[in-house]
């Protein structure tokens, strides 16, 4: 956070089937509530909280089994379970509506949020979203396998930098933050058995041939709001072709893909992603 010169301001609250979600808030105006991706937390948006703390309240949950949440019992839909925390988070910080955005993992549980309440969102923004087709980065594909989990070995810092470099970050080159990501997917992904809980949750959300929570074109079509796609040109977690089918689903869409990115967008085109959020996020 100290990237921005944000200091910590958090707590936990009881959300869904989880005792203790810790969230972080700031400022003051309309909500818009930002949803991290898998072995991330909150802290990753530290930009574009600064940005968007000066005309709204913003709300950063820690999806748990990451950041500084509850590890769930059981995986078995994470789409749903996601969905289930962010509401009720809303529910705790008495928020009857809100602004939503949501990178990867995230942005699959919004859009769940999104299908199952869908008045109670405004305007939506979804970073490399699941959901849309059944490619997905090879490596997590294998590791759903448990015989192969040594492809991804969450308790090696060097596989796990490995892996940050060359699939999800591949396009930025090296910076203090940049450390500071990888170091804090390492320790989030190593804390109180994640890494059991990790591989628990890749197994119900892909197989080797791919994604198992693909959504139909009748779903996605229901999704009405205005509803910015973020894409990298060169994602490979979850492939750059699938925001065509995105865009072309949900109705009210704009998409953008950011030239010379991975995955992670807002590491690796910061200042654009931060641009197209207060933008598509400002209050008229």
């Amino acid at each position: 956070m100290s990237f921005s010169g944000l200091k910590y301001e958090g707590r936990f609250v009881s959300a869904a089937e989880f005792e203790r979600v810790h969230v972080m808030e700031f400022g003051d105006g309309p909500p818009v509530i930002l949803m991290h991706g898998a072995g991330m937390g909150g802290p990753v948006w530290h930009r574009q909280i600064a940005a968007l703390a000066h005309d709204h309240r913003v709300i950063v949950p820690d999806i748990p089994m990451f950041g500084m949440s509850d590890m769930p019992r059981h995986i078995s839909a994470p789409r749903k379970q996601i969905a289930d925390v962010i509401l009720g988070v809303m529910d705790q910080f008495d928020i009857e509506t809100a602004d939503i955005a949501g990178h990867s993992l995230g942005a699959i549980g919004s859009l769940g949020a999104i299908i199952n309440a869908p008045d109670r969102f405004n305007r939506a923004i979804l970073m490399s979203s699941p959901g849309f087709g059944r490619g997905l980065n090879f490596l997590l594909r294998l590791s759903s396998i448990p015989a192969l989990r040594r492809f991804i070995r969450y308790d090696s810092r060097r596989d796990r930098y490995f892996f940050f470099d060359h699939y999800e970050a591949q396009r930025s080159g090296p910076s203090d933050e940049r450390e500071a990501w990888k170091e804090m997917v390492f320790r989030i992904g190593n804390r109180n058995h994640a890494t059991d809980a990790f591989f628990e949750g890749l197994r119900s959300f892909t197989g080797v041939l791919g994604q198992h929570d693909v959504l139909s074109d009748e779903t996605l079509s229901a999704v009405k709001l205005p509803t910015l796609l973020v894409w990298g040109d060169s994602d490979r977690i979850v492939p750059t072709r699938h925001s065509s089918r995105a865009s072309q689903s949900i109705p009210n869409s704009h998409l953008e893909i950011i030239k010379n990115c991975g995955h992670v967008v807002h590491l690796e085109a910061p200042e654009r992603v931060t641009e197209l959020m207060v933008d598509w996020f400002r209050t008229n």
